[in-house]
């Protein structure tokens, strides 16, 4: 649920400008010749202590003088005056505040506590602020434009979020003539109050939001930040830039970890502007891009060629075409052209020939994307090869949706515009560059392993719930006792084995090649993983080649604990490390798999043991049975906090996990809801009856998918919590038998809650107990209120939360729902 207080910057019924101006090339005059020349359909204030007219319009002397309180204030008035304004808008009970007036000369210390001023005073009064700093509210659909930006862009479906006002007016200025339009577009400025997070939740829900575009620099809350950016990533597409990555190897792996953190959460990170937003205008096209095998066609070998260099350079393949295809090619080309990829169609190419090779090329199953190109000549009309180009298209997409997607680029200018046009008008991707194509054709393709990540499915892993948090804990906090911040070797090697990590001797193996790795039973490959204290993201790990083969690679492989199996290897799957193990050898699967399995352990030791500051295992020594440790070395510090509380993504919480004796004897195990559980959730729908799915999800439901399990069993430990009940019997497997769910609204004010049981689990008290359970979880998380919807003919559940003290009333939009709150 977005923020609620947000309404009134995004949907705004009255504005005031304090501080506005005519003079010349002062922010009040910028801020007030836009807003009047923006059209806003609400209305606007000007307030200024000198003017009673600006621009033929009536301004006020102070905030007293309106009709009334303003939805929006954007504040242009010098520094000194800044705090007073605000409180007296908290005193009208203003919603929201743009501050544009920058700190100016206030630095370091004294910068941070006029912040903090200004947080405390927003927060005593219960109103948001946008800024200091903020140059940029903009708000096409509205006609808001408060911003540096002139003209309003074109209403659309993008939005788009900048840390840095300049940023914004340039992406503006650069997007508007483009026809590219915008939903909404906000400079942060220095985000006292108001940040990426607080916007992503709003846009997540927002209708005429279709992509979310940031532009960043550096995060102040990661953990607030992922959170927001995977809840909305899991709805529509999330592409992020950030300025800032620096060349030297301080800044590279301050990069990595901003790259694995984005890649973490589902968000598809482009290195430019202009790329955030022709890789938008692809994501939103939806193309069915389900691989990175590109087939080029044109007709220009060496425009073919260029293509081909900028996939290898972006990750992608080549397609190979299959003997079928391969046969029809010759066939259909004149004597002496090779049917390869890429394909040459020849410059005398026209209408026919283009027309029959895609259609071979839509039909062949060994490749997932093509791309059209065409060099303008004499010979041919560009415009006729465009036509036959989206007939083939779209005649083939009518027959069956899911052939490969088409990128088209055209060069040329004037002679490629009238086809660059159609092929938009018919939502197909055009580019001016075959570039600029193929890169559309990569992030289309790596968004897609985004979202299949973000619903995967990992196996279960019971040897890591043998470790030993105890054993280590006490060695830990045995050697801080006597003053020491290392462990010797024997208390590492204790710890490590407590975690099924093999603690031993390296030994000699065969020297490799130039280039050449080296990696069965007898010649382990060598690794090193470290593990840092981000200042942003908390515990990172780092991993890379070491000891003969740390030269051949100089990428730095950054992952965020905690980890599960398949979260460890999405998180190496795109690294040049990763790729080239692959494909060296078949037995270097097996290898993968113990380098995964042992970051899963580690990432599981620094989520468990928040008194480890820094870790060092160097070499690691993988084979295809295992990875062993050859040597290690641990620092430590006392820690007065919970080991989560520093990590960037919240872990399993293992603390809630509760034990409990039943009287016929069987066990019961209360514990949060893991991603390995999703088989066992569409197990147990399929057990439910038409009427008791009508009773829990309040509608009629088929069967439970893959991505809805998924999204029901990968949760944000942050943001919802549910609590999975297992019963066991003696001799007899465990099995699921209910569930207890609640999900807070982004102001973590109200949560609303929902329990399932199955059959065999009703008449123990179970739902009492869970309900309970959730009651105390709420009000340790400093929720305010619980709430429920209830179908009315649910007397069982309607009883249970009368009896629990919640108060019950007909939902005001539906007589047939009940819903019960309670005051927390």
């Amino acid at each position: 649920m977005p923020p609620r207080s947000l309404q009134s910057l995004f949907h705004p019924a009255s504005v005031a400008l304090i501080g506005a101006s005519e003079r010349p090339g002062s922010l009040g005059a910028a801020l007030t010749r836009n807003l009047l020349a923006g059209g806003f359909t609400g209305e606007v204030f000007l307030l200024s202590r000198r003017h009673r007219r600006i621009h033929d319009q009536p301004a006020f002397a102070h905030l007293a003088d309106l009709p009334h309180p303003p939805d929006l204030a954007i504040i242009a008035t010098p520094l000194s005056t800044v705090p007073n304004l605000l409180a007296e808008l908290g005193r009208l009970r203003t919603p929201v505040v743009v501050i544009a007036t920058a700190r100016g000369l206030i630095t370091g210390d004294a910068a941070q506590q006029w912040l903090r001023i200004l947080r405390k005073i927003a927060r005593t009064h219960g109103m948001r602020l946008l800024g200091p700093n903020s140059l940029g509210v903009v708000m096409p659909r509205c006609g808001l434009n408060a911003s540096l930006s002139d003209p309003l862009p074109a209403p659309g479906h993008w939005a788009l979020i900048a840390q840095s006002g300049a940023v914004l007016a340039s992406a503006l200025e650069w997007a508007t003539p483009q026809g590219i339009g915008f939903s909404s577009a906000i400079a942060l400025g220095e985000r006292a109050d108001l940040d990426f997070s607080d916007l992503l939740d709003w846009l997540a829900c927002d209708p005429e939001t279709h992509a979310i575009l940031l532009s960043l620099e550096t995060l102040t809350n990661a953990r607030k930040f992922l959170s927001a950016a995977r809840a909305a990533a899991r709805i529509k597409p999330v592409l992020v830039v950030r300025a800032g990555r620096g060349g030297d190897p301080a800044s590279r792996q301050i990069d990595a970890v901003y790259d694995a953190a984005f890649r973490r959460v589902g968000m598809l990170r482009v290195q430019s502007l202009r790329e955030l937003f022709w890789a938008a205008d692809a994501l939103m096209l939806d193309l069915p891009v389900t691989g990175d095998r590109l087939a080029i066609v044109g007709n220009s070998r060496g425009l073919g060629l260029l293509a081909a260099d900028a996939l290898f350079a972006e990750g992608g393949r080549l397609a190979r075409f299959s003997p079928t295809t391969v046969n029809a090619l010759r066939k259909t080309l004149p004597p002496g052209f090779v049917p390869d990829n890429p394909l040459d169609l020849g410059g005398d190419a026209g209408s026919t020939r283009f027309a029959a090779v895609l259609e071979l090329l839509l039909n062949e199953q060994a490749l997932d994307g093509i791309l059209v190109l065409h060099s303008p000549n004499a010979l041919i009309s560009s415009e006729d090869i465009a036509t036959v180009v989206i007939e083939t298209v779209s005649r083939l997409r009518v027959q069956d949706g899911q052939r490969p997607g088409v990128f088209t680029c055209w060069l040329g200018v004037n002679s490629a515009h009238a086809a660059r046009q159609r092929f938009l008008a018919q939502r197909i991707p055009t580019y001016d560059s075959s570039g600029d194509a193929v890169r559309a054709f990569v992030q289309r393709w790596r968004h897609q392993q985004n979202r299949i990540a973000l619903m995967e499915t990992p196996p279960s892993l019971p040897e890591l719930f043998n470790a030993d948090p105890a054993a280590a804990r006490q060695t830990i906090h045995a050697a801080l006792a006597e003053g020491r911040d290392t462990l010797s070797m024997e208390e590492t090697s204790t710890l490590l084995q407590g975690y099924g990590i093999a603690l031993t001797e390296p030994e000699p193996s065969p020297l490799a090649g130039e280039g050449e790795l080296i990696a069965n039973d007898f010649a382990p490959l060598e690794l090193a993983i470290r593990m840092i204290i981000d200042p942003t993201f908390g515990p990172v790990l780092l991993l890379g080649l070491g000891g003969r083969w740390a030269a051949l690679f100089d990428e730095v492989i950054a992952v965020l604990p905690p980890l599960n199996l398949a979260l460890a290897r999405e998180a190496i799957a795109h690294t040049r490390f990763y790729q080239q193990l692959q494909s060296a050898d078949a037995a270097m699967t097996g290898l993968l798999d113990s380098v995964i399995l042992l970051l899963v352990k580690v990432a599981q030791l620094v989520v468990d043991l928040g008194e480890v500051t820094e870790l060092a295992l160097n070499p690691v020594l993988a084979t295809a049975r295992q990875a062993t440790v050859g040597a290690a070395w641990i620092r430590m510090a006392v820690s007065d906090q919970p080991a989560h509380v520093r990590l960037a993504i919240r872990p399993y919480p293992r603390e809630l996990e509760e034990t409990l004796s039943l009287p016929d004897g069987s066990t019961l195990l209360i514990r949060p809801v893991r991603p390995e559980d999703e088989p066992a959730f569409i197990a147990g729908f399929a057990q439910l009856t038409a009427a008791e799915i009508r009773l829990r999800f309040m509608h009629r439901v088929k069967e439970l998918t893959h991505s809805e399990a998924a999204r029901l069993t990968q949760i944000d430990y942050d943001r919802e919590m549910a609590l999975l009940a297992v019963r066991q019997w003696p001799g007899q497997e465990p099995e699921g038998c209910g569930v207890a769910r609640i999900i807070a609204d982004a102001n973590q004010e109200r949560a609303e809650f929902a329990i399932i049981l199955l059959r065999e689990a009703t008449g123990i008290g179970l739902s009492s107990l869970l309900l309970r359970r959730l009651i105390g979880y709420a009000r340790g998380q400093g929720l305010r209120e619980l709430f429920g919807e209830i179908l009315r003919e649910n007397t069982p559940m309607l009883e249970l939360c009368r009896a629990m003290g919640f108060t019950v009333n007909v939902c005001p939009e539906d007589s047939g729902v009940m819903i019960a709150t309670l005051a927390l």
